[in-house]
């Protein structure tokens, strides 16, 4: 207990135990106490006044401190979603590079002037060339030398023509011959960079050569069985007029002599007169006979005379049907080949006409065009000059026959597979010739026919 407190408890004992009367030093102390009670009291109010505010303070204290906290947490879910996102990128974005360097086929970008902006690695490997020396130089320096112009067209339809831009050409690579290369090749409107597919097509050309190399040998080969063919055929028209000839015209002869022996009335006359007329329908068979094997008329006058000719024999068989022959051009000098697989072609139409379509009208038309082939690609504009000179291809001249015959007879269904070889050895002569077959038709409504014989064949271009 302290000292004021002891103090205190004595006061009171003091006031309780005297009897004497209050005095006035007793008033003033009791006074004195009152007012310590009134200060106490204050004082517990202004200190519960203060408790309140200071309480009301940290209850708004506790709750930011709750809100930083809850802030806190959201931030670190979204900052571990941001990272989840930026690894899912960036393996993305390795899985792109791989593919993009390690694709089957070289990738690369080109702007307007034909510089290489990026290249994937196949593209570098292809070329041969690191792909550090490639970004930023021309890319026609890499290309074959006769194909430069191919080259130039084709960076200029990126830019000015829509879709997807395919050309073929050949590509130099350092210690290696020059290399068949497929360009696809596409920029959308407005871009300054083309997105192209460098793909290596090397060995297709080269099965693409040889194929074309077996297409010739058998296209020599047929040719050959046509010509050998066409001789014999010749050495059986010779020995039919030599031989058969002289003995028809022997017999005809003694029976003609038989006949002026004899009485008119006899049974000898009669029967001179039956051979003689025997022999003269074998003449007429064997005359059509050797026509057939080997038309006189195209060793001696050409092409358009024999064929004026098999029309007219043809019109005299089957009268009828209007056969029209039109020619147009020039066709001497033609050859023996040309001139044999033209007349056959019509000669086994016209029999097919006769034989199976039940036509009223037939046509016959032969073409020879000769003017200068087109140029594949007109003159760029606007292009470098300096580092991308144009070479102009010299104009090729052309020289084609034209062969149609259309008829209106009872046509067949392609579809369906035809029993007779007439077809057939029009397309493999034509073929073996260089030329080109087609064969038209509908079911009631006729035959179309038409062939196309380059006279002057110009090299593959592989």
């Amino acid at each position: 207990m302290t000292e004021n407190q002891e103090n205190k408890q004595l006061d009171v004992a003091g006031r309780f135990s005297k009897t004497e009367p209050v005095n006035e030093s007793a008033s003033i102390e009791e006074s004195s106490e009152f007012s310590d009670t009134q200060l106490l009291h204050e004082l517990q109010v202004n200190c519960e006044k203060v408790l309140l505010k200071t309480g009301s303070r940290c209850n708004v204290t506790q709750q930011l401190v709750h809100e930083l906290q809850n802030h806190q947490v959201e931030l670190e879910m979204q900052n571990r979603e941001l990272m989840g996102a930026q690894q899912q990128l960036e393996e993305t974005r390795d899985r792109y590079a791989a593919l993009y360097d390690y694709a089957p086929v070289g990738y690369f970008t080109l702007d307007k002037a034909g510089r290489v902006l990026e290249i994937n690695l196949a593209g570098s490997t292809l070329l041969g060339i690191e792909r550090t020396y490639l970004v930023g130089q021309p890319f026609v320096t890499h290309i074959a030398e006769g194909d430069i112009h191919a080259f130039l067209q084709h960076l200029h339809d990126i830019f000015n023509t829509s879709g997807n831009i395919v050309t073929e050409l050949r590509i130099k690579i350092r210690g290696k011959e020059p290399c068949f290369v497929r360009l696809k090749s596409s920029a959308a409107n407005g871009e300054e960079a083309g997105r192209t597919v460098m793909t290596d097509i090397d060995q297709l050309k080269d099965v693409a050569r040889h194929n074309i190399e077996l297409l010739r040998e058998n296209r020599q080969l047929t040719q050959s069985l046509f010509k050998a063919q066409e001789e014999e055929r010749r050495h059986l028209a010779r020995e039919l007029h030599d031989e058969l000839g002289q003995w028809l015209t022997a017999i005809f002869a003694e029976a003609k002599a038989i006949a002026n022996s004899v009485s008119k009335d006899s049974g000898i006359y009669t029967g001179a007169q039956a051979i003689s007329e025997s022999v003269g329908k074998m003449h007429d068979a064997v005359h059509d006979l050797l026509h057939q094997l080997r038309p006189a008329l195209l060793d001696m006058l050409g092409l358009a005379d024999s064929l004026r000719e098999l029309k007219k024999q043809w019109c005299s068989h089957h009268p009828e049907t209007s056969c029209e022959l039109v020619l147009e051009g020039e066709f001497g000098g033609l050859g023996e080949t040309v001139n044999i697989t033209v007349y056959r072609i019509v000669q086994e139409a016209l029999s097919n006409v006769g034989s199976h379509a039940h036509a009223s009208r037939i046509q016959v038309r032969l073409t020879r065009e000769q003017s200068e082939a087109p140029a594949d690609n007109a003159p760029l504009l606007n292009m470098e000059d300096a580092l991308f000179p144009m070479v102009l291809p010299v104009l090729p001249t052309t020289d084609t026959l034209w062969l149609s015959v259309e008829d209106n007879g009872r046509g067949y269904n392609p579809d369906q597979q035809s029993a007779g070889l007439g077809l057939l050895g029009m397309r493999e002569r034509a073929i073996a010739a260089g030329g080109e077959f087609t064969a038209r038709s509908v079911p009631g409504h006729g035959t179309h026919i038409d062939v196309r014989l380059p006279l002057k064949q110009p090299e593959e271009n592989l």
